[in-house]
């Protein structure tokens, strides 16, 4: 258990990487732009909730007048089961000069979403292999989650 849970930590560790890339080239484009209406309204989170990786895209609308504007996250679904955004849906969101880079780091977190998936599948098959193991009498030693990872 505790090398599949590295596992997912390193996984976290490139998701971050790369939206710490995507990130950078957001803020080098946005301080050649002037005025709100070239800023992204796209955002990426990459947070560790508990063995799972929340890896999401969110779009951002504004309204109200000019002088006191109101933001409203919008929620951007996956595309089935592939677990990945398409480009149909991220671009209403991205800006011209920012899709192609949008894509390039989509690509990379399908990569890590899809490995985490696996990861956290084995996690829960070794988790219901120790209860039918206690469960058949094998339980008379003390044998926790991290033993039988060995």
């Amino acid at each position: 258990m505790t090398a599949l849970e590295t596992c997912i930590m390193e996984l976290y560790n490139q998701a971050v990487t790369a939206a710490d890339d995507y990130m950078a080239f957001v803020d080098r484009e946005e301080a050649r732009a002037t005025g709100w209406e070239s800023r992204a309204t796209l955002q990426l989170s990459c947070v560790p909730r508990g063995n799972h990786l929340d890896l999401k895209w969110t779009g951002v609308r504004w309204y109200g007048p000019k002088n006191n504007r109101k933001m409203a996250r919008v929620r951007i679904t996956t595309v089935g089961e592939t677990m990945s955004y398409s480009k149909d849906k991220l671009t209403p969101f991205a800006k011209e000069w920012e899709i192609d880079k949008v894509m390039e780091t989509e690509a990379k977190l399908h990569a890590i979403r899809r490995k985490a998936k696996h990861i956290v599948k084995s996690m829960t098959y070794v988790r219901n292999a120790l209860k039918v193991y206690k469960a058949n009498g094998g339980g008379d030693e003390d044998i926790s989650e991290e033993d039988s990872a060995k």
